[in-house]
């Protein structure tokens, strides 16, 4: 008991506070933890060095009956490449163009004038200016009206005032039920149009004129089924 206390006394002060803490935290474990507590403090050798007087780690704090302490685990990288296929991926498909239903009956799209000679809209594959083939052509400058010449005997312009361009149906639903013969028209104005032949086209003034040379420039879509 004397040669303890001699030893004891014979610590350094750093090693007394950290044999007295580890005895006091391992006197749950019994014999055997006492014997591991004091083991490190043996090898000491009475030096001075505060690193050694540290608690022990969370992994032996474990091992101290009545305590859970949670095992390591292996924290995920956070710059994880995407899925492939999401919106992120650099490989993601681009979504498809969603196009018309009647797309594939389109026999011409693109730019026509329409002067005091207008274009014949049933020639293909691209309409040309026909002085009698005309099916619609601009009858006054100011303000610029178009007039139409499409099948005899009835209407062949409509007005379209919908927020979305036409398809081939609404265009002959327009005409069917408010076809006129003659249309004011400024930039932007669209019109549903029956050609001499019986298409179905619909015109998007780009451009207008006070010349019946130059006209009103406009985009064209002209569908290749003839109404009955």
């Amino acid at each position: 008991m004397r040669r303890s206390w001699d030893w004891f006394s014979g610590l350094s002060e750093a090693s007394k506070i950290a044999l007295i803490g580890v005895v006091i935290t391992t006197v749950g474990g019994g014999v055997f933890g006492v014997i591991n507590a004091v083991i490190p403090v043996l090898t000491d050798g009475g030096k001075d060095d505060n690193s050694e007087a540290k608690p022990q780690s969370s992994v032996q704090a474990s091992k101290t009956p009545g305590r859970n302490v949670p095992s390591a685990t292996t924290t995920p990288p956070t710059n994880q490449p995407p899925e492939s296929g999401s919106p992120s991926s650099p490989d993601a498909p681009a979504p498809s163009a969603t196009l018309n239903s009647d797309s594939k009956a389109i026999q011409y799209t693109g730019p026509v004038r329409i002067a005091g000679t207008g274009p014949d809209l049933d020639v293909a594959p691209t309409p040309k200016i026909d002085d009698s083939g005309q099916d619609v052509r601009l009858q006054l400058i100011d303000p610029p009206r178009i007039n139409g010449y499409g099948v005899t005997n009835s209407p062949s312009l409509a007005l379209w005032t919908g927020s979305a361009m036409p398809n081939r149906q609404q265009c002959s639903n327009q005409l069917s039920t408010q076809g006129v013969p003659t249309v004011e028209v400024k930039k932007g104005t669209v019109i549903c149009v029956q050609t001499d032949a019986g298409r179905i086209a619909v015109v998007t003034v780009t451009s207008t004129s006070n010349d019946f040379s130059t006209g009103e420039m406009a985009q064209v879509t002209v569908w290749s089924e003839v109404s009955d």
